[in-house]
């Protein structure tokens, strides 16, 4: 009879009071606690309908005996118990929906045709979460409203009519229930950024596949996808990021299994996928850096590493096989998701913004490189991003900071005069140079959301400039 996974994982796991999950259902889970080498105990878990856990030791576990199938049966008669059914959220089936909500019947070519033919070719083009992500936004938002149309009857009207029900549709989050629609003028500017955002992303994924059906022949009319376009928004610079003693205060509050992974993103600002993925035999492979496997695109890449990230990493894999994950849970496996209450904790204890997540410490990666004038392209590159743009976009208002400094730095003397008069007041042009930008770094991404930039050609002085004014207006 073969092996349980789940007894096989518990059999090659080392001691813990922490129990290995397997996720039977979401909101049903069977775990087992193994607290010697050889003997343990199994547990089932149920999510509550109010955010919490309530967990049950069922039977001992032994490692020369698989039990499963006994542990299963005893764990579905509690979750079947009025007591338990009573404060147990609904149990929803694990895995994401592969295929669309739609049948592709008759002759005529509809939208929901044209986006099955997208899907299919989306399956073997795109990486596992992006299709799964794809599919469920093709599900949610397109196929109710525009699955039905025949592509020769789809016109620019009814794809603004799409476009308004999307921004004005609350974000979907999990299965929590959906709030009431709100109408445009009704939304702030970032939650308006944020819908269009989301609306762009669907009309992409519209275009593409109404496009591909005309290629495939199954339409005569280029209409279809021309009428198709994205609404125009604003690019928000990321602004939520971390100094230096920040990290340090983040660090000093996380346990120490969570600790690593954070300062393995802050030494290369991987994602936390790719952290979770990241194996032994995947540093100092090849370069001096790690190797990152391929998971939001399909590109794999080498992450250098500064001396100081080097011993972090090595530090790690001391001891270890190849195959071993770089970074484990307590319970000794892959985090695999795990992070995100811990972190949020971590978060609140060291006293950070509520909105900070583990993805910030990418940005927090990013922009340190920025403002020491890493050349986008390396920081691209180290990213995994196919081009500079999206480095561009997303911390380009960090520029100004590094163009501020290196005209400093560079500028060759001109004019003797005036150069004597700086070096006299270098302190006070500093301190103006804090009153203008603010000494913290992040003023200046947040002087490019609240403003452009520059704010105005005539600035009226403010009392420390005129006071400089009048300075350099006394004869030497």
């Amino acid at each position: 009879m073969a092996v349980s996974a789940l007894h096989e994982r518990a059999t090659n796991s080392p001691v813990s009071t922490y129990p290995i999950w397997e996720i039977l259902e979401y909101c049903r889970h069977l775990g087992i606690v193994k607290t010697n080498m050889t003997a343990g105990h199994w547990v089932a878990r149920i999510r509550t309908k109010f955010g919490g856990y309530r967990q049950k030791r069922i039977r001992p576990w032994k490692s020369n005996k698989d039990t499963f199938d006994i542990a299963l049966k005893e764990a579905r008669q509690w979750f079947a118990s009025p007591e338990i059914r009573a404060i147990a959220s609904d149990p929803f089936p694990k895995g994401s929906k592969q295929g669309l909500n739609y049948c592709p019947w008759g002759e005529i070519c509809t939208v929901g045709h044209a986006l099955e033919d997208y899907v299919q070719w989306k399956r073997i083009a795109a990486t596992k979460t992006t299709f799964e992500s794809v599919v469920s936004m093709i599900n949610y938002h397109i196929l109710p409203t525009l699955g039905h149309i025949p592509l020769d009857d789809l016109t620019g009207r009814q794809v603004a009519e799409f476009s308004l029900k999307v921004l004005e549709t609350p974000p979907k989050r999990g299965k929590r229930e959906l709030g009431p629609k709100r109408k445009l003028e009704d939304l702030t500017f970032e939650e308006l950024r944020k819908r269009k955002k989301t609306l762009n992303g669907l009309i992409g994924i519209l275009r593409l596949a109404v496009r591909l059906a005309w290629e495939n022949g199954d339409t005569d009319s280029e209409r279809a996808w021309r009428c198709i376009r994205r609404v125009p928004t604003a690019e928000t610079p990321r602004t939520v990021f971390l100094t230096r003693s920040e990290c340090a205060a983040l660090l000093d509050c996380c346990r120490q299994d969570l600790r690593e992974m954070v300062q393995g993103a802050l030494y290369t600002g991987c994602r936390v996928t790719e952290l979770s993925n990241m194996k032994v035999r995947d540093v100092a492979a090849h370069v001096f850096g790690v190797y990152v496997a391929p998971a939001k695109s399909r590109k794999p890449r080498y992450v250098f590493l500064p001396n100081e990230g080097m011993a972090f990493f090595l530090s790690l894999c001391l001891g270890r096989k190849p195959d071993d994950y770089v970074f484990r849970h307590r319970s000794g496996f892959s985090w695999q998701g795990r992070h995100k209450h811990l972190f949020k904790d971590a978060v609140r204890k060291a006293g950070l913004p509520s909105d900070f997540v583990f993805h910030g410490l990418r940005h927090t990666y990013a922009s340190q490189l920025v403002q020491a004038g890493t050349p986008l392209v390396v920081i691209a590159q180290q990213l995994g991003h196919a081009t500079t743009d999206t480095v561009s976009r997303t911390y380009g208002h960090l520029a100004p900071q590094i163009r501020e400094t290196q005209i400093k730095t560079h500028f060759a003397e001109l004019d003797r005069k005036f150069a004597a008069q700086a070096r006299l007041m270098a302190d006070k042009f500093e301190a103006l140079s804090k009153s203008l930008q603010g000494e913290d770094w992040r003023d200046y991404g947040r002087l490019s959301v609240t403003c452009s930039w520059p704010r105005s050609n005539f600035v009226v002085s403010d009392k420390g400039v005129t006071q400089l004014l009048k300075q350099l207006e006394k004869p030497n």
